[in-house]
């Protein structure tokens, strides 16, 4: 009796070639894969040698902002290009005090006391007007003035205002080695990696995460409108204008950036309308006396300790006032 050879076709010849046609595409399926993965591999790490060469790697200080010591060392010097980015700058954060010219006389300079610096003179810089001096000065502020430290600029802009700065003075000093130490640049500079001075400066006055968001997904109320109306006459009005228009407006519109939030993007503090709803001040005179003559410290609300309360009482009259002609305007009676 003879038997069927599997291998000339038999019964058991289709499940050999199925099993085996699946082994081929198994290791062809494999064997791609290693070569797509070796060739992205490859892509990748060419790619990320190139990125770092076009983009070193930023370290950040405690706080946050960025500090490279070969980026610092290479904005030290000051360049017409970095002049112009410092000007930008400067136009949009520091103006309103300063003036657009630096002399000082911007139009919320009415309000402060002491006066904000005129870069223009030689006299008066407290704290020197070298670049790491300026950008120390930036960092943290002045205390007892109406200088707040703006930690949430980055280090990089505030270099770039120190040049714009300096290219107001008419001769600026240069830093000494302890500063250059400080804003990581020369001998005495933090090694590569670790934070400098400069980047692990103390933040701010800060809020609660959860209360910020709130404030956030409040909706802003629109500024108010200029008032045609005459204002009446008296020591209030002359107090307000010189004291509190530059920040709420001749009116009490409102609508002016007084603070600046962050930098990325760039976003501000920007004042309500004294017509907004939201003003306990109007029926709280003592609150109001308190609130002009205390601040409110770590806000842009400077304090104006030197007014006599019959001059708070004056400028609560004439703000009551504001706020009428405010409400009047909105619902357009």
């Amino acid at each position: 009796m003879s038997h069927p050879n599997p291998q000339a076709g038999g019964p058991g010849a289709a499940p050999r070639k199925s099993r085996r046609h699946a082994l081929v595409s198994a290791g062809q399926f494999a064997l791609t894969a290693i070569a797509v993965g070796a060739v992205a591999t490859w892509g990748f790490l060419i790619g990320h040698g190139t990125a770092l060469k076009a983009h070193p790697p930023v370290r950040h200080g405690a706080e946050g902002a960025p500090v490279a010591a070969a980026d610092v060392n290479q904005m030290y010097v000051s360049t017409p290009e970095l002049v112009a980015k410092g000007k930008a700058l400067y136009t949009t954060n520091c103006s309103a005090c300063h003036g657009m010219e630096g002399k000082g006389d911007g139009a919320a300079a009415a309000a402060l006391n002491p006066k904000p610096r005129n870069f223009s003179s030689r006299e008066g810089w407290k704290f020197g007007s070298g670049t790491a001096r300026i950008v120390r000065t930036v960092t943290e502020g002045s205390p007892g003035t109406g200088m707040a430290a703006f930690t949430t600029i980055p280090l990089g802009d505030r270099l770039l205002l120190a040049h714009y700065v300096r290219s107001l003075h008419p001769g600026p000093d240069e830093d000494k080695p302890e500063d250059k130490a400080w804003l990581g640049v020369g001998e005495g500079a933090a090694t590569a990696g670790a934070p400098t001075a400069a980047a692990a400066a103390p933040a701010g006055p800060s809020i609660p995460v959860l209360l910020a968001m709130r404030k956030l997904a409040e909706p802003v109320a629109p500024p108010g409108v200029a008032i045609a109306t005459p204002p009446p006459a008296g020591a209030g009005a002359d107090l307000y204008r010189a004291r509190c228009a530059s920040c709420h407006g001749a009116s009490g519109e409102g609508g002016v950036k007084v603070k600046m939030l962050g930098s990325a993007p760039y976003a501000y503090v920007t004042t309500r309308s004294l017509g907004d709803g939201a003003g306990g001040w109007a029926s709280d005179p003592a609150g109001f006396e308190r609130m002009v003559i205390e601040g409110f410290p770590g806000t842009t609300k400077v304090s104006n300790g030197d007014l006599s309360r019959e001059a708070v009482r004056e400028i609560h009259l004439y703000t009551l006032w504001l706020r009428a002609q405010q409400g009047a305007a909105r619902t357009g009676s």
